[in-house]
């Protein structure tokens, strides 16, 4: 059985079908101060189950996947699998000025004491996080959805920052891979030099993590356009699409967008959605 957290209940309901097994519901009540009521619906005890859930910036999911936990604990029910798709907080995993918490290698500790036989993510933000969680799985579902989503061939690879160079080799596939520096000289703001890349007429294949405002995808292809790339696509698992994305990205040259299903959000009309149901499902 899956047990799911309301923000990856369209995601569990297609792994559900596609395993064939079935949901295990609950009720969630609210009570006048405020407080949560939550009371997980067996008639019979199930045998271990998956929780699936996501942690994003809402403090919401973490508290949910947190008593979902709980409540299984004091039913006498094992978590075979903890999958969490998206894992929130990732960025924030070292100091950039003196006095900031490093708020990833909180969520870490926190997922750490779930307990669960077995972890599972999907696309991890960076090396750093991976080393203060948990011995887990994680399951990189880019190369297959280029392969199915994207129907025009690249001539190149492009990484927007350092960070996205792994996931870039990831897709390659003997193409050539670039990898474009950026910096931060503020939150939300992203600064690029203007080094020259071999990419005039070519057709670009930019892959990342998770697009939030847009601003490092867009910042890349603007560079890239002005070097006379032919088109530029987009490849990212985690579609998050803040508030300022849609307008940031209405500006870019870019041609096409493609993101999976880990986060249950509205996207722009014009990005093309691909499930990772069947990956996840299998890893499972």
């Amino acid at each position: 059985m899956i047990l799911a957290a309301k923000n990856c209940l369209r995601l569990a309901r297609k792994i559900a079908r596609h395993k064939r097994c079935r949901l295990l519901n609950y009720e969630v009540r609210q009570f006048a101060d405020g407080e949560y009521y939550f009371r997980l619906e067996f008639s019979k005890k199930p045998a271990p189950v998956i929780l699936l859930g996501n942690i994003t910036p809402a403090p919401y999911s973490l508290f949910e996947l947190l008593a979902l936990a709980q409540a299984l604990q004091d039913s006498g029910i094992a978590i075979a699998t903890l999958c969490i798709p998206y894992l929130g907080y990732s960025r924030q995993d070292r100091q950039s000025e003196k006095g900031e918490a490093v708020l990833a290698r909180m969520m870490a500790g926190i997922v750490n004491r779930i307990p669960a036989r077995r972890r599972v993510f999907v696309d991890l933000h960076s090396a750093a996080l991976r080393a203060v969680l948990a011995p887990h799985a994680e399951l990189t579902c880019l190369p297959d959805m280029v392969r199915r989503g994207v129907a025009q061939k690249a001539d190149i690879v492009a990484a927007p920052d350092e960070g996205a160079r792994r996931r870039a080799e990831s897709v390659a596939q003997g193409l050539p891979v670039i990898t474009i520096p950026k910096r931060r000289p503020g939150h939300d703001i992203v600064a690029r030099g203007e080094a020259c890349y071999p990419v005039a007429g070519k057709r670009v294949l930019m892959v990342d993590d998770m697009i939030d405002t847009g601003r490092t995808i867009a910042s890349a292809a603007a560079l890239l356009k002005r070097q006379g790339a032919k088109s530029i696509t987009v490849a990212a698992t985690h579609a998050i699409f803040s508030a300022p994305s849609r307008a940031i990205l209405a500006k870019a040259p870019i041609d096409g967008i493609l993101v999976s299903d880990t986060l249950d959000t509205p996207v722009p009309r014009a990005v093309r959605v691909v499930s990772i149901t069947r990956q996840l499902a299998s890893v499972l």
